[in-house]
């Protein structure tokens, strides 16, 4: 037992009894009483008693309870049958755990998890959580079971892990345990090294090649063991070559010719069949090849119909031509990535998937394509592209400040406020879970709020905004105002919140009651709802609306009354959207829609089109274009070539360089609508063909040869770059984008090693197929580029050799632990001088209070004796005689 305390450095306020002593010694008395020297050893402990009590004293009994955390490796390297002795192992050492002493068991993979919390119960019925098995994260494991372990007992963990690291430092973490005296000891559960295992740790080919070239692809299988074994080589899911194969132990290289196919992405696929093995995740592994030939274009139709002139004149041109509509776009990168360009003609923003408005400017911006937009009754801002991505990426913004003014609008926002709108974002086809409420998610109503205030920002100040809100009545939440701001707005309706039954009819009442009273030339009604609800005939309601010239959109959450919603809006000379997700759909929505009745129109009127910038687009063509009769409303961006204008300066072809890739705005449509001369025109064929020209990226010639090798956690890059006559390109400044398919990225610079090579390396992301941009510039001028694909095989845990006990050995050496034998030896008696503390800090502070009174009466008393003993002198000399 011993004396400790939680702030020492109070102790130096001891010294103050130091003159206090001092003082008691140096005073001259003429007699020290008894009462004297009690008093100043009363005053003494009472202000000890107080310093200590600040200084947090406790008294320490050492104990020899032990806790001991198990830490289980549950990765994806680790065999069923070596899972299962670990658990024994544990279950053992539970089994023989002494009284008193404690166990916490942590299960780890590329994260840890608590699997149970430290304590004295010996029962242990098996894992039941489940940590990322892709990954070995020995470092978070041993820092999670370092917070589990009690201060007041001697401390103890063991790690049951094959060793095989590939994320986080285990030797960081070691070195913290070692700080806190917390020896590791550890069980090995690893395959046994004589055990049977192969594996295609590589299949090497070239990143891109000719149509028609031949190409070398070369196999490497590891294998643990001489055996025999079947090798395939598939191209496109098509058998390329089969043959058995002897693999002696040790790396094993095996070469196989192809026949570069047409042009596009390949896919190349080793497998082997070993006679012996332990895992079959490990028996395959994948490359792309990007195979150059024509260039190959995807056309978005929005019209049925739309693009057939387009199309014949691209086939004359030798490209070859996909045709989709907006619903059937895969969105993807990788998707996309098989095109040399994507043209949209005449599609509706709403129309094509969400995921599009990001993945097509990344691209155009990264992989360096082309992106051309034709306009129509349902493109550019009539199409509700303003304020999104895409527009971005045009050379265009989507309104048209130099056009004729335009009619005012009257617009109504009509929002269901009734209790189902509580319903949070997570219902839709993404959701957690379909429960209504959600903390950490916004309600739909809150969504439409926020879509509301974002809609009103790209209003015109003459327009007129109101927001009606209904349950089973109808509120006017903000009353019509012209030209109000979007905190205006949004302060009036921030309060609402969703309670009571849903009254549609209502709603709309008062949105036609409102509208009725305006005098604005276009009137519209954006109703947000969720489906049913009481009240009158909403579609009778709806055609008259279009008898009144209003016209209705609805935007529809969840799916419980789509018919009923489609007919609303079609009654109402109106569009239904449906909402997949309600956090992302709702804002682009309501944009959409705003915009579509706001300032952005077209203009239909016969022009000849002016020639403005030269452009390679009008090469050859500079004698005489035919007539347009009409146009989407736009205006050109700063930096955009402006080729072709209306005589008011509007853009009716225009282009830029958007990031790696190009993108080019025909404002009028292509076909027999507006440009029905176009079409017709003899040198249409040569003017489509070199539109598309335009953007299609430079693939020959790029001279960048780029090499990909992912190795664990890391994918090593090579890159060389040669100028046209073959020499070294030096100082280049050379960077690898990697392409997420959600569109986001990763960027690394890459370091020249020699003249025309450049090297670097990034962290491996997930198994799958990736794009990676190799980009060159100089001058912060991009010189060179080209796309190249990655094939992150399977996760680092199937590797051949992914077992370290070294590293366990390290590891238990640093702290102090070792290997253990026997499960009861995972409770073995250890001294780290660690005991149970109790504080004393609140009796110290008691006896200051009782030791208080005591001493102001023994003060007192010795007083009163003073006085008495100086009284009694005085009263002899008055009676004696004089």
């Amino acid at each position: 037992m011993r004396l400790s305390f939680i702030t020492p450095t109070a102790l130096w306020l001891l010294l103050v009894l130091v003159p206090l002593w001092v003082l008691a010694f140096v005073t001259p008395h003429r007699r020290a009483t008894a009462g004297l020297w009690l008093s100043l050893l009363i005053r003494t402990t009472l202000i000890a008693a107080l310093i200590l009590a600040l200084g947090g004293a406790r008294i320490v009994r050492d104990t020899s309870a032990l806790t001991t955390v198990f830490l289980l490796d549950r990765s994806e390297s680790i065999a069923p049958e070596a899972r299962g002795r670990a658990e024994a192992f544990v279950r053992q050492a539970l089994g023989a755990m002494p009284t008193g002493d404690r166990a916490a068991v942590v299960t780890f993979g590329a994260n840890a998890l608590v699997e149970r919390p430290a304590d004295e119960q010996q029962a242990f019925d098996g894992v039941t959580t489940t940590p990322l098995a892709a990954g070995t994260n020995i470092q978070e494991a041993m820092q999670l079971g370092l917070s589990l372990l009690p201060a007041e007992t001697n401390k103890r963990m063991v790690l049951l892990s094959d060793g095989g690291q590939n994320a986080g430092d285990a030797a960081t973490a070691a070195r913290l345990a070692s700080a806190h005296g917390v020896p590791l000891s550890y069980v090995d559960i690893g395959l046994p090294s004589s055990a049977a295992e192969a594996a295609v740790s590589d299949l090497h080919a070239p990143t891109s090649v000719r149509t028609g070239q031949s190409l070398q692809l070369t196999v490497t299988v590891e294998s643990t063991v001489a055996e025999r074994a079947h090798l395939r080589v598939l191209g496109d899911n098509q058998v390329i070559s089969e043959q058995d194969v002897a693999l002696q132990p040790g790396s094993n290289r095996f070469a196989v010719s192809a026949q570069a196919g047409a042009a596009g992405i390949r896919r190349y696929r080793a497998e082997i069949v070993p006679q012996g093995d332990t895992r079959a995740e490990n028996n395959a592994a994948e490359a792309l090849v990007r195979v150059d030939g024509p260039p190959r274009v995807l056309l978005v139709i929005g019209t049925p119909g739309a693009g057939l002139n387009f199309r014949q004149a691209l086939g004359a041109a030798n490209v070859q031509v996909d045709r989709v509509v907006p619903a059937d776009l895969k969105a993807d990168l990788n998707a996309l990535s098989v095109y040399d360009a994507v043209v949209l003609i005449d599609v509706p923003a709403q129309a094509l998937p969400p995921q599009a408005m990001t993945t097509l400017p990344a691209y155009v911006h990264d992989l360096g394509k082309g992106l051309v937009m034709v306009g129509g009754n349902q493109s550019f801002g009539l199409g509700g592209y303003a304020k999104t991505p895409i527009e971005q990426a045009l050379p265009v913004y989507m309104d048209a400040p130099t056009l004729k003014q335009r009619p005012n609008i009257a617009l109504v926002f009509v929002l269901d406020k009734s209790s189902s709108a509580s319903g949070c974002h997570c219902r839709g086809p993404d959701r957690k879970h379909d429960g209504y409420f959600d903390h950490d998610n916004p309600f739909n109503l809150d969504v439409a709020k926020q879509a509301v205030k974002q809609s009103v920002a790209v209003l015109d100040p003459r327009d007129e905004v109101s927001v009606v809100t209904f349950d089973e009545v109808a509120t006017m939440a903000f009353a019509p105002q012209r030209g109000p701001t979007p905190d205006q707005v949004m302060s009036a309706i921030a309060p609402i919140k969703p309670i009571g039954r849903t009254n549609i009819f209502a709603g709309l009442a008062l949105a036609q009651q409102t509208l009725n009273q305006s005098q604005a030339a276009v009137k519209h009604i954006i109703l947000f709802t969720d489906g049913l609800g009481p009240g009158g005939d909403t579609i009778g309601q709806a055609q008259q609306f279009a008898q009144q010239g209003i016209t209705l959109s609805v935007v529809g959450e969840g799916f419980g009354a789509v018919d009923y919603l489609t007919q609303l809006a079609h009654a109402g000379n109106g569009r239904y959207i449906q909402v997949q997700n309600t956090t992302t759909d709702v804002p682009q929505i309501f944009l959409q829609e705003t915009q579509s009745v706001s300032s952005k129109f077209s203009v239909e009127q016969a022009f000849t089109p002016a020639y403005g910038a030269a452009s390679p687009i009008l090469s050859g063509l500079e004698q005489g274009l035919p007539p347009l009769y009409g146009y989407n409303g736009t205006t050109p961006k700063q930096t955009a070539t402006v080729a072709l204008l209306d005589a008011d300066g509007s853009p009716v072809l225009a282009q830029w360089q958007y990031g790696l890739g190009r993108t080019i705005a025909w404002t009028s449509d292509l076909q027999s609508h507006w440009a029905r001369d176009w079409v017709s025109w003899p040198e249409f064929p040569r003017f489509a063909a070199q539109l598309l020209g335009w953007v299609l990226p430079n693939v020959s010639g790029s001279g960048l040869q780029a090499d990909l090798q992912p190795q664990g956690q890391r994918t090593q890059i090579a890159v060389t770059a040669l100028d046209a006559a073959g020499q070294p390109r030096t100082g280049l400044d050379m960077r690898a984008v990697l392409l997420n398919p959600d569109g986001t990225q990763r960027e690394v610079a890459l370091a020249a090693e020699a003249p025309g090579v450049y090297r670097g390396s990034m962290p491996s992301p997930p198994p799958g197929s990736y794009s990676i941009q190799i980009v060159g510039a100089q001058a912060g001028q991009v010189v060179a580029q080209d796309s190249v694909a990655l094939v992150v095989p399977y996760s680092p845990e199937y590797r051949i050799g992914q077992a370290n006990p070294a590293l366990l050995d390290q590891l238990a050496r640093a702290t102090g632990g070792a290997p253990l034998a026997q499960p009861a030896d995972a409770f073995a008696r250890l001294d780290q001088h660690v005991g149970a503390a109790q504080e004393i800090a609140l009796p110290l502070l008691l006896l200051a209070l009782i030791l208080l009174p005591i001493d102001i009466a023994v003060r007192r008393l010795i007083v009163v004796r003073r006085l008495r003993a100086a009284s009694r002198p005085a009263a002899g000399r008055r009676l004696q005689p004089r």
